[in-house]
């Protein structure tokens, strides 16, 4: 005879336990390790959304720009946040960029530029605004249209800058008319607003990426800071307004706007107020009179015989401790214990019968009567 493993193992109490098996803990590490596998291969491949980021490939990325750069033999280097842009060496080689100066504040912005001092040059790019305090100039309108350079640098002295409007800069330089330019210079800082020229989606019209690779290529290496709110000290961080997401006011608008049409929807009102009286309160013996005097009126023996027996079985019932479901026999056989009666003299009584005339209803409620108080009495 020939006898199958067992798959249980003998404890040491002598209890026969089954195995317990390792195929859920397999699967949970095997879990872990593909959620390892795609987030490292996600920072590999990481992208931003941020606008002129150099790692954002959208319309308003500068992607387009950093990999040009690249392909003509300048290093790109990107540094996000302060600290480790102080922890890289800057030297003459090098051009640092910032095309998000609005996130600098004046203790950020004093670290940049003593940090930068020995660079060919530092660029401020972006919006009109944050570059024109970066300057300390102002900002001015920028007409829209295709602008010659006409400035003295010659950086930029035989381009056109195809100029879509908003605001420039109030100082002197170049791709401007009116006192309103583009691009200006303060030595070795430089400011391009709008910084939107460098843009994937416009840095192919006309003058776009030569004056992007000339700026930015003003060295042998790039280093394309990318500054980090959270590098500013707490008592000059930026707004609140700054950190919030731009759709969170707008959201906020629509969500209230829809609470106050929830309100008035639900709390509006037709008119005054009505008061309807409270039930009126009929006592148990004036709804039986009533009732007997519509069977009567309608003639209907049979149903008034129905709902006499009816109220009698289920007194009975109760009587005896007997359940409400149980049969008539039960019944039967409990209450000729309880009487003594004869059981086909007591299952004929508790059967409904069809009286013919009122008489013989007014002896059945009798006989009824008479049978529940011998039950009582016993």
């Amino acid at each position: 005879m020939t006898y199958a493993a067992a798959t249980a193992s003998l404890a040491p109490d002598g209890v026969d336990r089954p195995r317990r098996s390792r195929t859920p803990w397999l699967l949970g590490a095997l879990v872990l390790l593909a959620l390892v596998v795609v987030t490292a291969l996600g920072r590999g491949g990481a992208t931003s959304n941020a606008p002129l980021d150099p790692d954002n490939p959208g319309p308003a990325g500068a992607r387009a720009l950093a990999q040009v750069l690249e392909r003509q033999g300048v290093e790109v280097a990107v540094v996000r946040g302060q600290e480790a842009l102080l922890q890289r060496r800057v030297t003459v080689e090098d051009t640092v960029v910032v095309t998000t100066p609005e996130d600098l504040v004046p203790t950020t912005q004093r670290r940049l530029e003593r940090h930068a001092a020995s660079a060919t040059a530092l660029v401020y790019a972006g919006d009109a605004a944050a570059v024109a305090e970066r300057l300390d100039v102002d900002t001015a309108p920028l007409r829209p249209g295709t602008r010659p350079a006409r400035c003295g640098e010659p950086l930029a002295d035989d381009l056109e800058l195809d100029v879509r409007g908003g605001l420039g800069l109030d100082a002197p330089g170049c791709f401007g008319v009116d006192g309103a330019v583009a691009l200006t210079r303060d030595g070795s800082r430089w400011g391009l607003a709008p910084g939107s020229v460098l843009a994937d989606e416009h840095v192919t019209r006309a003058g776009a990426a030569a004056l992007g690779l000339r700026l930015l290529g003003q060295g042998d290496r790039v280093v394309w800071y990318v500054p980090d709110l959270a590098d500013a000290p707490v008592d000059e961080g930026s707004p609140l307004g700054a950190l919030l997401p731009p759709a969170l006011l707008p959201s906020l608008l629509l969500l209230g706007a829809a609470t106050l049409a929830l309100v008035l929807w639900r709390g509006r009102r037709f008119g005054p107020l009505a008061t309807e009286p409270l039930p009126v309160v009929v006592r148990a013996a004036e709804s039986t009179h009533s009732r007997g005097r519509l069977y009567r009126r309608a003639g209907d023996r049979a149903h008034a015989a129905t709902a006499l027996v009816t109220a009698t079985r289920r007194r009975l019932h109760a009587r005896l401790r007997l359940p409400p479901d149980a049969p008539l026999e039960a019944l039967v056989a409990a209450v000729v214990g309880r009487t003594g009666r004869r059981s086909d003299e007591v299952a004929a009584l508790l059967r409904p019968p069809s009286p013919t005339d009122d008489t013989q209803l007014v002896d059945l409620g009798q006989r009824l009567r008479d049978l529940e108080d011998e039950v009582h009495r016993a």
